[in-house]
């Protein structure tokens, strides 16, 4: 090794903070992830789940036991009704919602308070357990009952049925069918006076028209007999029937006739003028006769010929050829001369037709006035002769309306009669009435039981997250990255959790080199060289904040790692107040080391002891030695600038940070530091308060590492943590396998 020795004031670190360090920052919100919390507390859950079932259970059976409800229910059908006497059967319901608006005007009345009242003056219902505790001095509380009664009972329409239903709980099951019985027997009291009630009012309406239509009809009578004998009438012959009349009949059919040539005319005329005007296409008539023509006859022949020649022309030619062309010019231009021609001759021919039908319409006016001039004279000599005939009729019209009236009217009141004697003429009838129940409605067991698992459960994951949320503790690489600056080198796991069963953690890389354990210890001294490497450093503190937090395993871990590597390296115990580096490394802790050196007692080469893994090591020394303030003395810093000339990497293991004030004072004499965080011990707080301080020191704060996190059952590090252990124990058999062949 080189023994030279370079200066004892380490050389200032790249990016150097100034004199005057920034204000801390506060601590981050810290966030959940509620997977896995719930994950982690995975067996409390179940545990309480299976908690709030037993209570569940014991809640239902005492429920049970003292206070148990029985429930009853009633349901009735409301009917139609028949709309005549003589119906085979009910009619049917327009709609759903007539039926919903009657069920729900039902209901009203069935939960009326004269109802109730009406059904708890039975000394059936007073005799029952319910009713005991409304009487006071052998007198009932109606009020009271009614009020109870009121709030426990339930009534309404079933939508989608023609029923509607009456429910009541009570303490005591053979009270539920008395008390529910008494309401439907006083409903339906109710429901029959009010039917009976209409019934009578109607038959008394019906009954007194009756009666005035059978006066008005004996004084139809009289009025008759009076009519004949004063206008001396000896026959009712129809006045239309006689000559007058047949004269009359006969010019009225004339002038029917006469008028109704008159409007075929006249819409003849408007349809002739329409099509003159354009509004109204000439129709396949008036084309047909255009088209019968001569003139038209000429265009016709022309056109076939034409076409005659086209197709000849086709035949020894092209389409495109100049005699087809010309055939067909001469073609189109025939058609076109044709149509023209025809449209003239319509027209022509509509304006003719015009005239004709004016002239048509003008002498049917003159004989149609004739007519009704001579109908007139006529109709004034028939109406004498009606006047008395139609008086008469008139009277005997009436007469016979009020005989119809008279019958219906009776036939009515007989349908009244025997539609209230048919037993499916009533509104309403009970379909179900009230049993006494078998079994509780209060408690279900499918209820109690679950609201139980779901109320201990729910209590239980809220105290968890409010734990969680109240719980400042680090426990995971999550709860490091909402500190400020902070930097997470490495995570190392609980030794339990190593598949590998790695019983020494202080020499897991020399032992357990394929352990999880190992593969972490080296994962996070990769990182922590990495950055020493960058800022050019030689010496490295590794503190923790607590007692425990794991300083010296790491230490131990990291240095075996890094000798791996190829470096020298040289592990210090700084910790005088609790070493235990020598003890973890194997040798005896009493033996001289730094102490001893710093007190000049021994030379610094036989403090010095050298492990089987090339990692030299220095112990705390003697105690009598193990004097704290020597280390901030020249002594120490002409050791460390000895120690530089020897290794390439030196890390000093110091005590805790909140038990001591050594750290800090290495701190200002290393290059680098590293904050070793224990996980579910030490509070975020905490953390970022030492994490800060060693920012405002001499030394690189590099980062943390975070030692012992607990895995959750099931999680992603527990996962990795086993393909980690499968994968390097695969290879070291297959190392193993090849070194026996």
């Amino acid at each position: 090794m080189s023994t030279a020795i370079r200066p004892s004031t380490p050389r200032p670190r790249s990016g150097a903070r100034p004199a005057s360090a920034p204000a801390r920052a506060a601590v981050g919100a810290r966030s959940i992830d509620p997977i896995r919390v719930l994950r982690r507390h995975f067996l409390i859950i179940i545990a309480a789940g299976i908690l709030g079932g037993m209570i569940g259970m014991g809640a239902h059976l005492a429920l049970a036991r003292y206070l148990p409800l029985y429930r009853g229910d009633v349901i009735f059908e409301v009917q139609p009704g028949v709309a005549e006497a003589e119906d085979i059967g009910a009619s049917e319901f327009a709609n759903d919602d007539a039926v919903l608006r009657i069920g729900n005007t039902e209901t009203l009345l069935l939960t009326s308070r004269d109802v109730l009242q009406s059904a708890i003056t039975t000394n059936e219902v007073r005799q029952t357990t319910w009713a005991k505790k409304f009487i006071e001095n052998d007198v009932l509380d109606f009020n009271k009952a009614i009020d109870d009664l009121e709030e426990d009972i339930k009534a309404g329409a079933v939508r989608g049925t023609q029923v509607f239903r009456l429910s009541w709980t009570a303490r005591d099951k053979t009270d539920v069918p008395i008390v529910l019985s008494n309401i439907t027997d006083a409903y339906l009291r109710k429901r029959d006076a009010l039917d009976s009630k209409v019934y009578t009012d109607n038959l008394e309406i019906f009954q007194s028209q009756f009666n005035a239509i059978v006066r008005d009809l004996r004084v139809a009578n009289e009025d008759i007999k009076t009519f004949i004998r004063d206008k001396g009438i000896t026959t009712f012959n129809d006045p239309v029937q006689s000559e007058i009349g047949r004269s009359l009949q006969n010019l009225g059919e004339d002038i029917a006739d006469m008028t109704s040539a008159i409007d075929m005319t006249s819409t003849a005329y408007e349809q002739t003028s329409l099509k003159l005007q354009g509004s109204l296409e000439p129709s396949s008539e008036d084309t047909l006769v255009a088209e019968q023509d001569p003139r038209m006859m000429a265009f016709f022949q022309q056109e076939l010929n034409l076409r005659t020649d086209l197709r000849v022309a086709l035949e020894k030619y092209q389409p495109d050829h100049p005699v087809a062309l010309e055939y067909q010019r001469r073609l189109d231009a025939t058609r076109k001369e044709r149509d023209s021609e025809l449209e003239n001759i319509i027209r022509r021919n509509l304006e003719s037709q015009l005239k004709v039908q004016a002239d048509e319409i003008e002498r049917f006016d003159r004989t149609l006035k004739r007519m009704e001039e001579e109908y007139g004279a006529k109709e004034k000599d028939l109406a004498s002769l009606a006047a008395d005939t139609a008086d008469y009729e008139a009277q005997e019209e009436r007469r016979k309306f009020l005989e119809v009236q008279r019958d219906a009217t009776q036939q009515l009141i007989n349908e009244i009669k025997l539609i209230r004697l048919r037993a499916d003429a009533q509104r309403v009838r009970v379909l179900e009435p009230a049993v006494e129940p078998t079994e509780p409605f209060f408690p279900k067991v499918y209820i109690i039981v679950p609201l139980g698992v779901m109320a201990i459960t729910g209590l239980t994951i809220g105290l968890i997250f409010l734990r969680e949320l109240t719980d400042q503790r680090v426990k995971s690489a999550s709860d490091l990255a909402v500190i400020p600056h902070a930097r997470v080198l490495g995570v190392i796991p609980e030794r339990d959790e190593d598949p590998t069963k790695v019983d020494h953690a202080e020499l897991a890389i020399r032992r357990f080199p394929y352990s999880v354990l190992a593969e972490s210890y080296r994962q996070a001294t990769t990182s922590v060289c990495r950055e020493i490497d960058r800022g050019g450093h030689q010496t490295l503190l590794l503190v923790g904040g607590l007692p425990g937090a794991g300083t010296t395993t790491l230490a131990t871990n990291m240095a075996a790692a890094s000798a791996n590597f190829g470096r020298r390296v040289l592990i210090v115990d700084a910790n005088f107040r609790r070493p235990r580096l020598a003890e973890a490394m194997g040798f005896d802790s009493d033996r001289p080391g730094l102490g001893d050196v710093l007190a000049d007692e021994v030379a610094s080469e036989s403090a010095i002891i050298t492990d089987d893994s090339n990692v030299d090591i220095m112990p705390a020394g003697t105690p009598p030695f193990r004097v704290f303030e020597r280390l901030n003395t020249p002594r120490f810093d002409s050791l460390l600038a000895e120690l530089r000339g020897r290794y390439d990497l030196i890390i000093f293991d110091a005590a805790p940070c909140v038990v001591a004030g050594d750290a800090m004072i290495l701190a200002n004499k290393t290059d680098a530091a590293v904050l070793v965080v224990r996980a579910n011990q030490e509070y975020r707080g905490l953390v970022s308060r030492l994490s800060h301080q060693l920012m405002e020191t001499r030394s690189e704060f590099l980062g943390m590492v975070l030692n012992r996190p607990r895995g959750t059952a099931g999680g992603y590090f527990k996962k990795n943590y086993a393909t980690m252990a499968e994968y390097a124990s695969s290879g070291n058999a297959g190392r193993k396998k090849k070194k026996s062949a």
